[in-house]
C-alpha cells in the first residue's frame, strides 16, 4: 500500500515537472514567433515607404510632363484664336465699308424714287382732270347725238343685241341644217345599221303578258272565300294593302301597284281553295311570303348570272327579282330588263365599248319601277339614287338616271341605256294598248301640238310614235323650227305618259306661184 502511494506521488511530481517544463518551452516559442513577426513587419514598412517615395517621384514627373503638354497646346490654340480673331476683324471692317457704300447708294435711289413718285402724282392729277373734262364733253356730245338721232344709246344697244341674237340664231340654224343634211344622215344610217345588227343577233322572245290583277275562280269559289275565309281576306287586305274586289260571277280582282304583294295574296287564296288546312292564316301568309321572297332573290341572281355580270348588292338583286311581277303595257319588266341588257351588250360589241358595263346598264336601268308604287318621283331618278347608295359605279348610276332624259347624259352608256330601253319596249308585239287609250293618246298629241302659235295642221303617224307638225310659213320662219319642235316635245313629255319615244317633226313649206298669160 505504501509502495503504491509512493508511486503515485512520484508520478504526480514527474507530471508537474513536465507541465512546468512544457509551459516554459511554449513561452520561449511564442517569444521567438513574436520577434520574427516584428522583424517582418519592419521590413514591410521599409519597403512600403520606399515604394511610396518612388510613386511620388514618378507622379510628380508625369504631372510635370502633362503640364508642359497642356501649356504647349494652350499656346497653339491661343495663336490660332488670335489669328482667327484678326481675320474676323478684317472681314468686319470690309463689311462695314461695303454697308456704308450701300447706304449711300440706297439714299441716292430713294431720292430718285421720291422724285419719280412726285412726278407720277402730278401726272395722275393731270390725267384725272383730263378724264373729268372728257366725261363732261362726252356727256354733252352723247346728249347731242341722241337728240340728233331721235333715239337713246340704250335703244341702240338693245337693237344691236337683238340683231346679233337674230344673226346668231340664223347661223346656228344654218349649221344645224347642214349637219342634218350631211353628217347626221350618216350618223342615223350607222346607228340604224348597228341597231339592226343587234336586233338580228338577239334570239330571245318575251311574250306579252296580261297582268295578274284578276284571279279567275271556279264556280262557287267566290262564295266559298267570302263565307269560309273571311279572316284570311281581312288579314290579306290589312297586311299587304291589296284591295280584294269580287266582281260579277266567279272572279276576284286584286287591286294594287305591288306585284309581289298581289302574288302573295294569289298564292294564299289558292291554298285556301285547294282544300289545304288553313288553321293559322298568319303562319300560312308568312310561309308564302318567305317562298316568294326566296324566288325574288333567285330571279335577281339568275339575271346577273345569265348576263355574266359580277355580283350585286342584295338590294339590287331584290329589285331585279321583283320586276318579274311588274308589267308595263303588258310587257314583263323582268324580261324587258334582261332583253335590254342583252341588246346593250350586242350594241357595245359593235361600238367597241365596255361590254359588261353596257350589259349592267341595260339590266339595271328600270330597277326603280320595283318601288315606284311606294315612293314619289321618276323611276329613273329613284333607281339611280338606289344604285348610288349601294355603291354602283357612277357611270352606271348616271345611265340609269338619264335614260329618260331626267339627268344629263355623261357617257355613251347613258345613250345606250335609252336606246335599248326604246328598242325593247318599241319592238313589234312587245307592248299592248287598248283601243280607247290609244285614241286618247293620239288626240292628246294633236291637241298639244296644235296649241302652239303658227301651227297649221298636225298628223300622228306610225301608231303615234311620230308627230308631224306643219306650220304657217308666214307666221314661223326657218330659224324658229328647232325651238318649236323642242318646245312641243317638252310639253308632250310633261303632260303625257306613253311607252317608248315620240319623234316630233316640224315642217315649213314655202311656195311661190306665178301665172304666165
Amino acid at each position: 500500500m505504501v509502495e503504491i502511494l509512493v508511486i503515485i506521488v512520484v508520478c504526480g511530481a514527474a507530471l508537474g515537472v513536465g507541465l512546468v517544463m512544457g509551459a516554459s518551452r511554449r513561452r520561449q516559442q511564442i517569444a521567438m514567433t513574436i520577434a520574427a513577426a516584428s522583424q517582418q513587419a519592419d521590413r514591410i514598412r521599409e519597403e512600403a515607404a520606399r515604394s511610396v517615395g518612388l510613386m511620388k517621384r514618378e507622379g510628380q514627373a508625369q504631372g510635370d510632363e502633362i503640364a508642359l503638354e497642356v501649356a504647349r497646346v494652350a499656346g497653339e490654340e491661343h495663336r490660332d484664336v488670335a489669328e482667327q480673331t484678326e481675320r474676323l476683324r478684317g472681314r468686319i471692317t470690309r463689311l462695314q465699308q461695303r454697308l456704308a457704300e450701300s447706304g449711300s447708294v440706297l439714299d441716292e435711289r430713294q431720292t430718285a424714287l421720291d422724285g419719280r413718285f412726285a412726278e407720277i402724282r402730278r401726272q395722275r392729277d393731270a390725267t384725272r382732270d383730263v378724264r373729268n373734262e372728257m366725261k363732261a364733253v362726252y356727256g354733252s356730245f352723247r346728249g347731242l347725238l341722241e337728240e340728233s338721232a331721235g333715239t337713246t344709246a340704250q335703244d341702240v344697244h338693245d337693237a344691236i343685241v337683238d340683231r346679233l341674237l337674230e344673226q346668231t340664231r340664223s347661223r346656228s340654224a344654218d349649221q344645224l341644217r347642214n349637219l342634218e343634211t350631211s353628217g347626221a344622215i350618216d350618223f342615223d344610217r350607222e346607228a340604224k345599221r348597228v341597231m339592226g345588227i343587234a336586233m338580228g343577233r338577239y334570239t330571245g322572245h318575251s311574250p306579252r303578258e296580261r297582268g295578274g290583277a284578276v284571279m279567275a275562280l271556279a264556280a262557287g269559289e267566290a262564295r266559298k272565300l267570302q263565307d269560309d275565309f273571311t279572316e284570311v281576306l281581312a288579314l290579306l287586305e290589312g297586311e299587304t294593302e291589296v284591295n280584294l274586289v269580287f266582281g260579277e260571277g266567279d272572279s276576284l280582282r286584286l287591286e294594287t301597284g305591288d306585284g309581289v304583294a298581289r302574288e302573295v295574296c294569289r298564292r294564299v287564296l289558292k291554298r285556301c281553295l285547294d282544300g289545304k288546312n288553313v288553321t293559322n292564316p298568319k303562319e300560312v301568309m308568312a310561309s308564302v311570303e318567305a317562298d316568294v321572297q326566296g324566288e325574288v332573290m333567285q330571279l335577281g341572281r339568275k339575271a346577273l348570272r345569265r348576263l355574266r355580270l359580277k355580283k350585286a348588292d342584295d338590294e339590287i338583286v331584290n329589285l331585279l327579282g321583283r320586276l318579274n311581277w311588274r308589267t308595263s303595257y303588258t310587257q314583263n319588266q323582268y324580261r324587258h330588263a334582261m332583253e335590254a341588257g342583252q341588246l346593250a351588250g350586242l350594241i357595245a360589241s359593235e361600238l367597241r365599248i365596255d361590254l359588261h358595263t353596257a350589259r349592267r346598264v341595260g339590266l339595271l336601268h328600270d330597277i326603280g319601277k320595283a318601288i315606284s308604287h311606294h315612293v314619289d318621283g321618276s323611276h329613273a331618278i329613284n333607281g339611280a339614287e338606289i344604285a348610288r347608295r349601294v355603291g354602283e359605279d357612277e357611270l352606271i348610276c348616271n345611265a340609269i338616271g338619264a335614260h329618260h332624259g331626267e339627268e344629263p347624259m355623261n357617257s355613251a352608256h347613258a345613250y345606250l341605256a335609252a336606246a335599248t330601253d326604246a328598242m325593247s319596249g318599241g319592238r313589234p308585239g312587245a307592248r299592248r294598248e287598248i283601243t280607247e287609250s290609244y285614241g286618247d293618246r293620239i288626240g292628246d298629241l294633236e291637241r298639244i301640238a296644235s296649241s302652239f302659235r303658227g301651227v297649221a295642221t298636225v298628223h300622228a303617224v306610225q301608231a303615234g310614235r311620230e308627230l308631224r307638225v306643219l306650220v304657217d310659213d308666214h307666221r314661223v320662219n326657218d330659224n324658229a323650227l328647232e325651238e318649236l319642235s323642242a318646245r312641243i316635245a317638252t310639253k308632250i313629255s310633261d303632260e303625257m305618259t306613253f311607252p317608248g319615244q315620240i319623234r316630233v317633226t316640224v315642217i315649213r313649206e314655202f311656195r311661190t306661184v306665178s301665172i304666165a298669160n
